[in-house]
């Protein structure tokens, strides 16, 4: 499925994406011509992209485990191996200070189960500095959220934004970010889904299958190989659409590999369904096994496989994977859904129901507790909020999308994989 970054992207940026991705795919050969023929300029757009699609220090792995480093020019190679020890340097810090707050926690009687990157870097890749990451997760029982939070405080960190623990509880999956300078923001989950959604879940299943994991030397707990897995699927596909370039791939493949038969597919394929996730777990699995070379049971991918996937569907999917970045910020969600809708009739109820949120969102965005009758006076101003924040730029999008042939592919590419997800 490769030969889908072909037509996408100028000829040179697609033929570069082909190179990455099979530089990054476990078990695929490269032929070191491809690489020795590259002029400098291609090798400066081959880096932006790799850094783009945040594998920098995995590539140089990758390059250096399929014998391919004698292939590269040798300013190519010192820059890869400088980001790759930068990294190295980067995530030990990183998980030193997670592990000071895991530990303080812990210490409160606070059970804490670190997720994504930090487990990631610190015991699924072979080594610490290959796996990128930005903040660190960390999942904590709902009545321990207050508690958290003042764990936190007292260690001098500070949130984005003030919040009420009872709005965060109906409304997200976590508390703000938690900042403090020259540390790793610390983000403290409730749950790995939002509440009120089709593929929300109850998080209390998670804590009775955690298994015991190494951070640092340090013995605390992390999903089961199943729900790690599971997790990374939901959260390329459902929360994200795709828009996280080729680390999700390579993050999944990678924990196949880590766990390999200990992993139980039967089990991975019942949750899925109980969790209404089957749709996005096949689209990130099949994702990984072409893009990262996942070793995915094929038998398994055939009985799991939805009836009504197509080659439109994962080729949408693919293309969106390697789409350039900047799109995935300036159209949102809703965004996609209002832009693509036939009728002035939807778009005004897509617009609406941006405005009349459900009463515990708008608690939360106008730092009100849940049960404040104040809350029914913010949807005027939530009305005239909507249009301040969102007019201008639907606008600016709205007159530049037919000249645009780029924004208009990812728009809609965005709400065929949503409508897809859903089961729309």
């Amino acid at each position: 499925m490769t030969q889908i970054v072909e037509g996408i992207l100028k000829p040179d940026i697609s033929e570069l994406c082909a190179i990455l991705i099979d530089v990054l795919k476990q078990g695929k050969d490269v032929d070191p011509a491809q690489l020795s023929v590259l002029t400098p300029e291609q090798w400066h757009k081959f880096l932006a992209i790799a850094a783009t699609q945040r594998v920098t220090s995995l590539v140089f792995h990758q390059l250096k485990k399929k014998g391919l480093d004698q292939a590269i020019p040798s300013e190519v190679y010192a820059f890869l191996r400088d980001a790759c020890l930068k990294n190295t340097m980067r995530i030990m810090k990183m998980s030193a200070q997670s592990l000071l707050v895991i530990k303080a926690l812990n210490s409160a009687n606070i059970p804490t189960i670190p997720l994504k990157g930090i487990v990631m870097a610190n015991s699924i890749y072979e080594s610490i500095g290959l796996r990128e990451m930005n903040d660190c997760d960390l999942l904590v029982p709902p009545e321990k959220l207050a508690k958290a939070a003042e764990i936190l405080t007292g260690m001098g960190y500070k949130p984005a934004r003030p919040f009420y623990v009872d709005s965060i509880i109906h409304t997200d999956l976590h508390l703000p970010g938690f900042i403090k300078k020259g540390h790793v923001t610390i983000e403290i989950h409730w749950n790995i889904t939002s509440p009120n959604i089709y593929y929300s879940i109850d998080p209390r299943a998670l804590w009775e299958e955690a298994v015991p994991v190494q951070i640092l030397d340090y013995d605390t707990i992390m999903l089961s190989p199943e729900d790690f897995l599971l997790h990374l699927c939901m959260h390329t596909s459902y929360q994200h659409q795709f828009n996280f370039g080729l680390r999700p791939s390579c993050d999944i493949a990678e924990v196949i590999d880590h766990f390999g038969s200990t992993l139980d597919w039967l089990t991975i394929a019942e949750r899925a369904k109980q969790r209404n996730w089957t749709r996005g777990v096949y689209l990130a699995l099949v994702i990984a096994s072409e893009f990262a070379g996942a070793h995915v049971p094929k038998d398994f991918l055939e009985r799991f496989r939805p009836s009504d996937i197509s080659d439109s569907v994962l080729n949408t999917v693919g293309t969106q994977i390697l789409t350039e970045k900047y799109f995935t910020t300036s159209v949102p969600d809703h965004f996609a859904k209002l832009l693509t809708s036939r009728s002035g009739m939807d778009q005004i109820k897509i617009f609406m129901k941006r405005v009349f949120l459900p009463r515990a969102t708008i608690a939360k965005s106008y730092l009100l507790p849940a049960n404040s009758f104040k809350v029914y006076l913010c949807y005027p101003r939530r009305f005239i909020d909507v249009l301040l924040r969102h007019g201008r730029t639907f606008l600016y999008v709205t007159k530049h999308k037919e000249n645009d042939p780029l924004l208009t592919a990812f728009i809609d590419r965005k709400a065929l994989i949503s409508a897809w997800l859903s089961g729309r």
